[in-house]
């Protein structure tokens, strides 16, 4: 009998290796023939046509993310400083949440590990505004996923004047790198962000440092409790937030597809809004079964019964620490192959190095196809709830004041907007507020209608997209300089008063900095240094690239002069 014993117990163990050891080796699909799948389930859907699905933004429009940066004179480093950036927002002064992840799903998931872990962070604030001004809202529209080992931040944030999510990223984020700000292969990201969304796993979040014993290994592996400046162990409500915050930005993009789909016109669009604002105004007082609602549901069946799909925005929980546990563990330890810090990946379009590394099962894999979260109907008002959840406390205190506190003058407002706000376009809570607080539309003695931070692009270089080859220098190009210590800031700014150095060739380049005779007092260090103009010195005292430049000079004590010598000067000839 003990023999028999033994025998099961090796044929066991040997059918678990071999099972952990398929799964170790599986196949699957190329991440690039993922991307090929069709990115809308219904072409011809309102919301296919209207809402782009191009990498860069639609023309007049722009990420949140930009918009932040541009208004801060281009991407703060170190990270901490960006964070500082978006804190600066928060009326509250904040930090944005952050997580940390060493072991995870991401492209970029070779350059991470419990010393290096990916850096997550999102903003969960809705400012309130001014009498000339609507507030900042960035709740679930707002995050940023930093690899320190591939010096690239991924970026998701929302486009209000478009109403989809935009994929970037920072790239060569370094100290004296370009942090060049582009665009990402909106197909690639739409691989995992399966409907253009963003996405995060569900409890109890293991993967995170939220998790205790994630979080210890994180702080014995660097021998700190800060990571970057962050916290190596952060309560389990964190990524239960962020989690949150997810869902939030998934069912924004939900909400437009209800906007343009499940209404077929105006006149149902127009009721979907006073209803969205009722809701917005008091919740509990929303009445589900009432007459606005059931006209609601009278114009959606109209429009059709065609269901329309909320993106699936939660994976599956995964544990990498349980992975290594028990018998399947040990096995799994065993026969899995080794992969190294720096392994797969290092940039978002190493496509093929992802590929190279173990594939994750299929049921954690982000790459899987998931099923929508739900499908609503014609009877469904959900859209009704997704546009409330646009509007801030704020915005709906400013209707309330503007409505002489009677909020029938609100709805009645509503009713007065002009056709043309209610057509088949993305729907912004911006524009709709701006239109909605024009002097003599609810309240006669109204200033002028509020401005947004966020929604002007005039004043903003082109948006650049991933793959758009660098500059090529010649050897000895007399920019060459330029292109170490004033790139980073000033090629490829969002910021157009900044973006004076960009160009596709090297002779374009020149042409944009002989244009800019600024640069010469600029550059003009002996004059200004220690005087009461050294603010107007480049780089600035505090910038990295000033550090560098400054080693340079010991190098090269000519080498101002020479940066100068490339800009004419006023009596040139």
């Amino acid at each position: 009998m003990r023999g028999v014993a033994l025998s099961i117990l090796v044929f066991a163990a040997l059918a678990t290796g071999a099972y952990v050891w398929s799964q170790a080796h599986r196949s699957g699909p190329a991440i690039a023939e993922l991307a090929k799948r069709p990115s809308v389930t219904d072409p011809t859907a309102t919301s296919s046509k209207v809402l782009s699905r191009e990498d860069l933004p639609p023309t007049g429009t722009r990420s949140l993310f930009d918009h932040l940066v541009a208004q801060a004179d281009g991407v703060p480093w170190p990270f901490e400083k960006l964070a500082a950036l978006v804190a600066k927002q928060d009326p509250s002064g904040a930090a944005p949440m952050t997580l940390l992840i060493p072991d995870g799903r991401s492209l970029l998931k070779g350059q991470a590990d419990d010393a290096h872990p990916r850096l997550l962070l999102a903003a969960d604030f809705q400012a309130p505004g001014n009498p000339a001004a609507l507030g900042l809202s960035t709740r679930g529209q707002l995050f940023l996923g930093f690899t320190e080992q591939a010096n690239e931040i991924e970026v998701i944030s929302y486009n209000e004047a478009a109403g989809r999510f935009e994929f970037q990223l920072v790239q060569d984020y370094t100290a004296n790198g370009a942090r060049r700000l582009v665009y990402a292969q909106r197909a690639i990201c739409e691989s995992c962000h399966q409907g253009g969304t963003p996405i995060f796993s569900v409890r109890p979040w293991n993967e995170t440092n939220g998790q205790p014993e994630t979080a210890a290994r994180i702080t014995a592996a660097l021998g700190s409790d800060r990571y970057l400046g962050f916290p190596t162990a952060v309560p389990l409500s964190v990524p239960e937030r962020y989690d949150e915050l997810t869902d939030i930005g998934n069912f924004v993009v939900a909400a437009q597809k209800l906007w343009l789909d499940r209404c077929g016109d105006a006149a149902c669009r127009r009721q979907m809004l006073k209803l969205a604002l009722d809701y917005a105004r008091a919740p509990g007082d929303f009445k589900a079964d009432g007459a606005g609602v059931a006209e609601l549901r009278r114009l959606q069946a109209a429009a059709g019964d065609k269901p329309i799909a909320v993106p699936q925005s939660d994976i599956p929980n995964r544990d990498p620490i349980g992975e290594a546990k028990g018998i399947k563990g040990f096995f799994r330890t065993l026969f899995k192959p080794r992969v190294k810090l720096g392994d797969g990946a290092k940039t978002n379009a190493d496509l093929e190095a992802f590929d190279r590394l173990p594939k994750l099962p299929p049921a954690e894999d982000p790459l899987s196809p998931r099923e929508p979260k739900r499908l609503l109907g014609a009877g469904d008002i959900d859209g009704v709830y997704g546009l409330a959840s646009l509007f801030s406390a704020d915005d709906v205190k400013r209707l309330e004041a503007a409505a002489g506190y009677d909020w029938s003058r609100v709805g009645a407002a509503v009713e007065r907007l002009p056709e043309d706000l209610f057509a088949a376009q993305p729907f912004s809570r911006v524009r709709l507020l701006q239109a909605l607080l024009t002097p003599g539309v609810i309240a006669t003695s109204a200033a002028a209608a509020p401005d947004y931070c966020c929604l002007d692009t005039a004043e903003m270089s082109p948006p650049i997209a991933s793959g758009e080859p660098p500059v090529q220098l010649a050897a000895g190009s007399p920019i060459e300089p330029f292109a170490h210590h004033c790139f980073a800031c000033h090629r490829g700014n969002p910021s157009k008063r900044l973006d004076f150095m960009s160009g596709a060739t090297e002779a374009e380049v020149t042409e944009h900095i002989k244009a800019k005779p600024e640069i010469r007092d600029a550059l003009d260090w002996e004059r200004y240094r220690g005087t009461d103009k050294a603010a107007k010195l480049m780089p600035p005292a505090d910038a990295p690239q000033h550090a560098a430049l400054e080693a340079a000079l010991k190098q090269n004590p000519q080498l101002l002069e020479q940066m100068r010598a490339v800009v004419p000067g006023l009596f040139d000839f």
